[in-house]
């Protein structure tokens, strides 16, 4: 398939050869270029060392291996015995974590005896090495790195259907093939998430979907959402699911089909309600074309398409909104709402991220806040008269200052206003904060309304030969504060430490993608020079003495 390759190493103390095709065919369906090596066959730290510089490292350490029929050799092992089994292996661990530091995405499992589990009534040695061994495991681990629990898999999938106990005997190859495209699906969230792939907004109907009944023909009291209420217990807890959601910084809206002073006076009224009116960010309800409007939330949250999921009860409406706009996830309310809830739950998947910021905690917050902008920027005849309003104020952040989990994040999602599109991983960022031929900057960004947040972030790297020349690898704002010409103000504070860094000429690239059209001619208006330019890729020079943003910026520093 087209597009870079994305390199996963699979590490681990058994034989796990069948887990490359399931891994790679679930990731290139997703538009994911895997290639997945197998490291040796018990030959953990030596290959950790052989793949640190892969873009992700899945670990398989099975306790069972540890020593040779572990399995079987537990109960007869001394104390002291057992004491040696683990620190042996805190140390590989603590040395498994140190070599991988700097790996953008490592997946270990966790230490797990569930297909050799001899009596639940009991817990047996090896049961509790695994326990101690997990606990030390999630204190090592730094921000780059995610455990799985494997017992989870295959509790879903079955033991015996999981267990190859016969090629355990003949080769160590513990797990089967079944086992293994579960495994693939489960860690498909981790990819996507660093791969820009995660959504980031969940569109919801309403009737049938956020209670049970149409509330045109029902009424206020006729709709159903009770928890105490065998008809709206299922819509009950799908909508405590989604406040979840919400507070964790999925975004929510509405495209119904009704009357948006009936919708309205439900979200504002009903005391069954979970969900509030001010837990959406946007509401679409009338009586148009579903596809229509969700192409308009697109635009006016300044969204793509394919970071929408849609959940719907209607198979028409579903069917329309997959055939004019592939590009969203598509969800149908199942007909047996008693699997409702745990459907909703598991779209939670859809929008796995690695790590929580406060941005993602305040999204819905900043986004009504965005809403009262727009409104208010209908008072003025002129854009300049609307941001002067405004009362912007930018601050700066310098190197250790930039926070890590964010700026990886908006690398992650930012699509628009990205001139190069990078995915940089939470490692990533720590590794450059840490090396000195690379300058990092971000900034927050607020105004008379309330806080954007960490809303940019720049990567400049010096060249190792000419410390007087630098190159911008990355620049991105986030959709939210587009418009705003707060890039202008940034870049501004960028070029100022540059040069006092020594720094003389600034190198910059566009690569075109089908998203970031918008920024294609950024730098040519900036007054940086052309070298090349094809029509993926353009690249500029700058002579720093000789930049200056012609126009007003309505951006001040805050103080």
């Amino acid at each position: 398939m087209k597009g870079p390759k994305y390199n996963i190493a699979v590490i681990s103390n058994i034989t796990i050869n069948q887990c490359k095709e399931p891994l790679e065919f679930t990731l290139r369906q997703e538009g994911i270029n895997a290639e997945v090596s197998i490291g040796d066959y018990d030959n953990i730290i030596q290959d950790c060392k052989r793949y640190s510089k892969y873009n992700a490292v899945i670990v398989f350490w099975e306790a069972i291996n540890l020593i040779d029929g572990f399995q079987n050799k537990a109960l007869t092992l001394t104390a002291p015995q057992l004491s040696e089994i683990h620190q042996k292996t805190k140390t590989e661990i603590k040395l498994l974590t140190s070599i991988l530091t700097l790996t953008p995405l490592v997946l270990i499992n966790r230490f797990s005896n569930l297909a050799f589990l001899p009596n639940v009534l009991a817990i047996d040695p090896l049961t509790e090495l695994c326990s101690r061994l997990n606990e030390f495991l999630a204190s090592s681990i730094g921000s780059n790195t995610l455990l799985i629990d494997t017992s989870a898999i295959i509790a879903k999938t079955g033991i015996h259907k999981s267990i190859d106990y016969r090629q355990y005997q003949n080769s160590k190859a513990l797990y089967t093939a079944q086992f293994f495209t579960v495994f693939a699906d489960a860690l498909k969230p981790a990819f996507m998430a660093v791969n820009g792939r995660a959504k980031k907004i969940l569109v919801l109907d309403c009737d049938n979907t956020l209670w049970a009944g149409i509330l045109g023909e029902d009424g206020d009291n006729g709709i159903g959402m009770a928890y105490d209420s065998p008809r709206g217990k299922p819509f009950h807890e799908a909508q405590t699911i989604l406040r979840g959601f919400q507070q964790q910084g999925v975004i929510l809206a509405i495209c119904s089909k009704n009357n948006l002073s009936e919708v309205e006076a439900v979200l504002t009224n009903h005391p069954d309600m979970v969900l509030q009116y001010q837990d959406f960010v946007a509401f679409k309800i009338n009586w148009s074309d579903k596809t229509e409007n969700l192409q308009q939330l697109a635009t006016e949250l300044n969204l793509g398409l394919d970071s929408f999921v849609f959940l719907d009860d209607s198979e028409f409406e579903i069917g329309l909104v997959q055939a004019k706009l592939p590009q969203i996830e598509c969800i149908l309310v199942p007909a047996n709402r008693s699997e409702y809830p745990n459907r909703v739950r598991a779209l939670g998947l859809l929008f796995f991220t690695p790590s929580k910021t406060s941005e993602d905690i305040n999204k819905t917050k900043l986004y009504l806040q965005n809403t009262a902008r727009e409104d208010q920027a209908t008072q003025f005849t002129t854009t300049s008269e609307y941001l002067e309003s405004l009362q912007l104020k930018l601050t700066p952040l310098w190197r250790s200052q930039v926070p890590v989990a964010r700026a990886a994040q908006m690398s992650q999602k930012t699509n628009q206003f990205n001139l190069t599109t990078p995915r940089y991983t939470e490692a990533d960022i720590s590794r450059m904060q840490h090396l000195p031929e690379y300058i990092l900057g971000a900034f927050t960004l607020k105004d008379r309304f309330g806080e954007y947040g960490v809303s940019g972030f720049i990567v400049i790297k010096q060249q190792e030969h000419d410390i007087t020349v630098a190159q911008i690898e990355c620049f991105l704002i986030s959709c939210r504060v587009i418009g705003r010409q707060a890039e202008y103000c940034f870049l501004q504070q960028v070029i100022s430490l540059l040069e006092v860094q020594g720094i003389r000429t600034l190198h910059a690239k566009y690569l075109a993608t089908p998203k970031n059209i918008q920024v294609a001619d950024f730098y040519d208006n900036l007054g940086f020079t052309v070298l090349s330019r094809t029509p993926q890729e353009t690249n500029y020079e700058l002579s720093l003495e000789n930049y200056k943003f012609q126009g007003d910026i309505f951006v001040e520093l805050a103080h």
